[in-house]
């Protein structure tokens, strides 16, 4: 499997939609500082369910949509797709099968964000758990972002863990475990649940057993009771049936009377019949002509449609003539317009190639001069070579010397032994000084000192700093509750304001405009003064023609001095207002002022000869309470944004909390091992301040040894300096050669650097070369594109003249078929004429048979009369006799609410039984009910029900049991699995390493340790010694070293597990030139099983890739990508 594409839109500065194809093994992303490389490994990392704005480098999710530019608005939405190849079938599960996966994750404003599987929506999980144990994941070791190399390395033990679990695929187990303990864990207290309950339950049959007993026996007499009553309401049934039957017999007796009389008169229904008869048959007659002409008339109606169709199709065929017309005119002017960029497209290619024969023929010039150069340097070198070769025959003559002075230190043997023998003993007993080791422990121990102490005041500055922040914390969560309630509390007294006022105006809500008193500002205050000067008119609701009918005034004509107009604040308010004068708390109304009315404070109202107490009317203040949900509504805002502010300060405050009590409980760790290492050094100190009082006295003795020994050997100085006055005229002969060596090093160094400065310019001319080669190719293109269109707009020609054909062939056709229906009109005419003078003649028969039919009805009524006596008779017997089967069904109704029918009751009852009987055990049954006093019926269906539920849970139980049993296995099993995978990787990964860190250093060592024998729970730790090193940790070494050696680690992982792709973003920013080409040799044999796709601002890593793609920003704040295969533009260079 590997990453064919990225499909980027909206996401951070790839505002534009854009593909990123990635068809090579190796592919390097190259482009300035700040034009949006990195946001390529963020948008796969985003893909692939990264839930962290901080690793995407920004504070919230919706910071991954374009925000805008300088020239560009901000988009709505951020989209990325990813495309794999999965013709290997490296993907499990269902996608295994796909040759093609497509994973896409969409993101809104509103923070919505999305997931796609080939098109579908998707979980968020449903795409982690394709990706479990291949190596890909939102932090896996496939994606090394900027700076990760650093924090690997320098990463915990249970992170550095995360990438080994990976790299083994035990992810996925470990995802089953979580799931299984939470299912465990679920089992557990269910079963607690369940043994509670069948306990509860257990106690509950106890008690209901009882009442059981006692509901069985009150049912047990309830049915002797229900029997009883069903007997005794038989006993009055059969009494009554007797006497209905009684009347029954005489109701038959007047049925046969009837009968006869409706035998003699037979006949007349006969005769009647008939002449009915024709009167139908005429009647259908009719209708059916009606039919006929209507039928008629619709045909007429459909030939007058088809000719009005075929009138407006003419007409549509010639407006799509003249618009073909017009259509083939636009075309040819296209087509010439397309002849003529043509030929400027041609002449551009020309001057195209002219610039690249004139950078070839500057490439040839550069090559000439550059094999020049090199001939220099061949000289150089050779002339080099002799001096090399004068400067090895000064140092033989050298060496000569040097054997002459040691033969005359041969003759001085015996002294020089003896001298050498006390030096010897000196050398030991100096390297046995421990004054600079004292020194050096003391400097230290007084370092340790020093740090403990600033460790010490660290800490009291973190204490000092969390109970700040815990206070700062816990005030601002008293101001934010402070906040929430005053919310709730305005919000609240706004609703409550809403409800009174909606309740006061509820009358004329339907009414259009707004109440009166709602659309007026009064003075704080005065509000209860202005709504009584309105005289029960501020309920009345305003439109805006009322400003149109001046029966408001503006503020900005003036008010009226001392009237009630004074008090009002609004904009606009009602003129009479003016008219009114406001008295206030000490001036009394006068009738000859030009007011028609006054009021005072208290709301009394005073006119001419009348006056109006306060107290005379119903105030409703609803000017007041206006006023208020004014004030409240405009302070809601204000409130719900000092809100908003202080809860988002509370969560950077809770976070900065977190981190310095996490940083305080690491400095007390720290302040307790300084203390350690204080106790250990002062005990070191100790001891070599006592071995430094032994080693001065044997100093003392070898001093003295030593005087007397270099007495005699003054007597050999003088002969020893003759020696080296003869080797030292031989070493001033062999410095002057060298010095000469030097300057010819010196010669050649400065032909080499020309030789650099000549290669340099001959790839600037290469380059031009190329630059010429490939705008020739551009040109061309856009030339290929000209010719292509030119033939649409020939075929689109040759198209539009067809169609242009067919419509005028179609005007011919439509011109047939009028002359038709013509002809079929002046038929359909004659025929209606016919049935219309049908019509009027079957109205006359019909009329004649109507006639008939009445005189015959008229002889058949006075038969009819004869019988309605004795229908008379019949009815009075017939409502006695259902009178008396009304009473009979009366008695019988107790049956059914008894649940009792009449034939059981019948089969069951006694031939010698009486009412009188029944009706005395009846009263027996009713006093043994009343001695059982109140009794639970539902006990016994209860008592079941607790025995049908008790059993129900003893078989959960088991089979929670089972369950349990069941997951615990699967637990130890995934566990087993777990520690034998990463046992294996953990050993493999750590014999990888070992094989490629020398490899990646030129030598060295490096090893994986666990922190503890647990395989489950332990951490893993990396420790990494490069050649001549013995560090002591990881972090003494340096940033290429760390970051070549997390390099190390990941591509060992990568050959246990290889990822389907890698994504590197700059991490060969530290590393000097020797280490990039080893990285690029590694990276170079593993591209061989895996993609590569890396950012890099290093020319020796840009050569290594297969292709390039370059990311732009020539639009401030806006990506754009340009992307050059490499085998291709060399070979474009080469042709």
């Amino acid at each position: 499997m590997r990453l064919s594409s990225i499909k980027l839109a909206g996401f951070k500065s790839f505002v534009e939609p854009t593909k990123i194809p990635f068809p090579e093994p190796m592919t390097c992303v190259v482009g300035p500082n700040g034009c949006g490389k990195s946001n390529v490994i963020d948008a796969v990392r985003w893909v692939l369910g990264e839930s962290s704005a901080k690793n995407l480098r920004g504070d919230a999710m919706t910071d991954v949509i374009f925000n805008g530019s300088t020239h560009r608005k901000p988009v709505s939405q951020a989209s990325v797709e990813l495309l794999f190849d999965n013709t290997q079938g490296r993907l499990p599960g269902s996608m295994a099968d796909r040759t093609q996966v497509a994973i896409k994750r969409l993101v809104t404003r509103d923070g919505q964000s999305l997931y796609f599987l080939n098109g579908s929506k998707c979980r968020k999980r449903d795409i982690t758990d394709i990706f479990l144990g291949t190596g890909l994941g939102p932090r896996s070791y496939a994606i090394i972002e900027q700076g990760m190399i650093s924090r690997l390395i320098e990463s915990k033990p249970q992170e550095l863990r995360i990438f080994l679990e990976e790299a083994a695929g035990v992810s996925k187990y470990k995802e089953r475990r979580r799931e299984t303990q939470t299912r465990i864990k679920s089992t557990r207290e269910n079963l607690e649940r369940l043994l509670d309950m069948r306990q509860e339950l257990q106690n509950q049959l106890d008690r209901l057993s009882k009442q059981a007993d006692a509901a069985r026996q009150y049912r047990d007499l309830k049915a002797q009771e229900r029997t009883l009553k069903g007997q005794l309401a038989v006993l009055k049934w059969q009494e009554l049936h007797a006497r209905q039957q009684e009347k029954t017999i005489q109701i038959t007796k007047l049925n046969e009377q009837l009968t006869f009389l409706e035998q003699a008169h037979g006949g007349h229904d006969d005769v009647l019949a008939t002449c009915e008869q024709q009167v139908t048959h005429f009647s259908e007659a009719q209708s059916e002509l009606q039919q006929q002409l209507h039928t008629t008339q619709t045909q007429l109606t459909r030939l007058e449609q088809q000719k009005i169709y075929l009138s407006e199709k003419r007409r549509d065929l010639e407006d799509k003539q003249a618009q073909l017309n017009e259509e083939i005119a636009q075309a040819q002017a296209l087509y010439e317009q397309q002849q003529q960029h043509c030929a400027e497209l041609a002449e551009q290619a020309e001057i195209h190639q002219e610039a690249a024969q004139i950078s070839a023929e500057k490439l040839a010039e550069a090559e000439i001069l550059n094999e020049e150069k090199i001939q220099q340097l061949q000289a150089s070198e050779a002339a080099n070579q002799q001096n090399q070769q004068v400067l090895e025959q000064a140092r033989q003559h050298a060496q000569q010397c040097q054997l002459a002075l040691q033969r005359l230190t041969q003759q001085q043997q015996h002294l020089t032994q003896q001298q050498a023998q006390l030096a010897q003993q000196l050398a030991q007993h100096g390297t046995q000084n421990p004054a600079e080791a004292l020194a050096l422990q003391q400097k230290a121990h007084q370092e340790l000192v020093h740090a403990m102490a600033i460790s010490q005041q660290e800490n009291q500055r973190l204490s000092a700093e969390l109970h700040r922040l815990n206070e700062a914390k816990a005030a601002l969560r008293q101001q934010v509750q402070t906040q929430q309630v005053k919310l709730g509390q305005v919000q609240a007294q706004v609703q409550a304001l809403e409800k009174l006022t909606h309740a006061q105006q509820s009358d004329s809500e339907d009414a259009p405009g707004v109440p009166l008193l709602s659309a007026l500002r009064a003075e704080s205050g005065r509000e209860q003064v202005v709504e009584r000067a309105m005289l029960g008119l501020g309920s009345l609701r305003i439109t805006e023609q009322d400003y149109v009918n001046r029966i408001w005034a503006s503020t900005k004509r003036e008010k009226t001095p001392n009237s009630v107009a004074m008090l009002v604040h609004s904009d606009v308010y009602p003129e009479f207002l003016n008219q009114i004068e406001w008295l206030g708390e000490a001036r009394h109304f006068s009738a000859h002022t030009a007011f028609f009315a006054a009021i005072d404070d208290e709301g009394n109202l005073y006119g001419h000869n009348w006056r109006a107490q306060e107290t005379d009317t119903q105030s409703e203040n609803l000017l007041a309470h206006y006023s208020e949900l004014r004030a409240h509504q405009a302070a809601l805002p204000e409130i719900e944004a000092r809100l908003s502010e202080l809860e988002a300060a509370l969560g950077p405050l809770e976070a900065s909390a977190v981190q310095c009590a996490e940083q305080l409980e690491t400095n007390k760790q720290a302040v307790h091992e300084a203390a350690k290492q204080v106790a250990s050094s002062q005990t070191r100190v100790d001891m070599l301040v006592a071995q430094q009082a032994n080693w001065e006295q044997q100093s003392h003795q070898l001093e003295s040894n030593q005087h007397e020994l270099a007495e005699q050997s003054e007597l050999l100085v003088a002969q020893l300096e003759e020696s080296e006055q003869i080797l030292w005229q031989a070493e001033e002969a062999q410095e002057l050669q060298q010095q000469q060596m030097d300057q010819a090093s010196e010669s050649l160094d400065t032909l080499k650097r020309a030789q650099l400065h000549q290669q340099q310019q001959q790839r600037d001319i290469q380059q031009q070369y190329h630059q010429a080669k490939l705008k020739l190719q551009q040109v061309e293109s856009d030339v290929q594109l000209g010719q292509t269109k030119l033939s649409h707009l020939a075929q689109a020609l040759t198209q539009g003249t067809e169609s242009l054909a067919q419509v005028q062939q179609q005007l011919h056709s439509c011109e047939e078929p009028g002359v038709e229906l013509e002809q079929q009109q002046t038929e359909l005419l004659i025929r209606h004429t016919e049935l219309e003078q049908a019509l009027q003649d079957g109205a006359a028969k019909l009329d004649e048979a109507k006639q008939q039919l009445s005189d015959k009805q008229l002889a058949l009524k006075d038969a009819q009369a004869q019988s309605t006596k004795l229908k008379e008779q019949r009815q009075q017997l017939a409502l006695q006799e259902q009178s008396l089967m009304v009473k009979a069904q009366a008695v019988l109704e107790p049956l059914t609410e008894l649940r009792q029918t009449l034939k059981d009751v019948l089969a069951q009852l006694p031939e010698e039984a009486q009412a009188s009987s029944h009706q005395g055990k009846l009263t027996r049954i009713a006093q043994q009910l009343s001695l059982l006093g109140a009794v639970n019926l539902a006990a016994i269906e209860e008592f079941d029900e607790a025995q049908q539920r008790k059993r129900y849970l003893d078989e959960q139980l088991d089979d929670l049991s089972a369950a349990l049993e069941t997951l615990e296995g699967a637990i130890r099993k995934i566990d087993r699995e777990t520690r034998s995978r990463f046992k294996t990787t953990f050993d493999q990964v750590n014999q990888d390493l070992a094989e490629l860190f020398p490899k990646v250093f030129g030598g060295g060592s490096a090893y994986l340790e666990l922190t503890s024998d647990d395989l489950l729970e332990s951490g893993v730790t990396i420790m990494a010694r490069p050649p001549g090193k013995k560090n002591s940790t990881i972090h003494l070494l340096s940033g290429g070293e760390k970051a070549l050696t997390a390099l190390s680690l990941v591509f060992s992982i990568f050959r246990l597990n290889p990822a389907p792709f890698c994504m590197l973003d700059e991490v060969d920013a530290p590393l000097d030139d020797a280490n990039v080409g080893r990285f690029c040799r590694l990276v170079e044999e593993m591209s061989q099983t895996v993609q590569f796709i890396y950012i890099s601002h290093n020319k020796v890593a840009m050569e290594m890739a297969g292709r390039l793609t370059g990311v732009t920003m020539a639009e401030p704040g806006v990506s754009r990508m340009v992307a050059v295969d490499i085998e291709q533009a060399v070979q474009m260079a080469h042709a």
